[in-house]
């Protein structure tokens, strides 16, 4: 009797597991895919920040942050997000790009 008993614990057990991998599910990745609508840079630094854009030429209002100069880059998800100029540089306007973002400020972005 102690020997079905073992062997139906381990098929319970081997179940379980299988049931567990079935229904695990990787997390969804945060990036987003997008492109990139517009870009805006700040000539001067002034204590509220007023970013031009290179296309429209249409002047946008940017959130203070450490970095200087601002610059910024639209999408066309309609998020406006801030940046180091120096990410800013490396890409154009058109570009299909991953981003992943926290609040109003890029935080990584990748090329497809």
């Amino acid at each position: 009797m102690t020997k079905i008993t073992w062997k139906l614990v381990a098929l319970v057990c081997v179940i379980l597991v299988l049931a567990g991998l079935i229904f695990y599910q990787r997390p969804a990745s945060s990036f987003k895919s997008v492109r990139i609508v517009e870009k805006y840079y700040s000539p001067n630094r002034k204590s509220v920040p007023v970013a031009t854009g290179v296309k429209t030429k249409k002047k946008i209002k940017l959130a203070p942050t450490t970095t200087k100069p601002y610059c910024a880059i639209r999408f066309n998800n309609g998020k406006t997000l801030t940046t180091d100029c120096d990410t800013y540089l490396n890409y154009s306007i058109g570009d299909k790009v991953k981003i992943k973002y926290k609040g109003n400020r890029l935080m990584e972005i990748q090329r497809k």
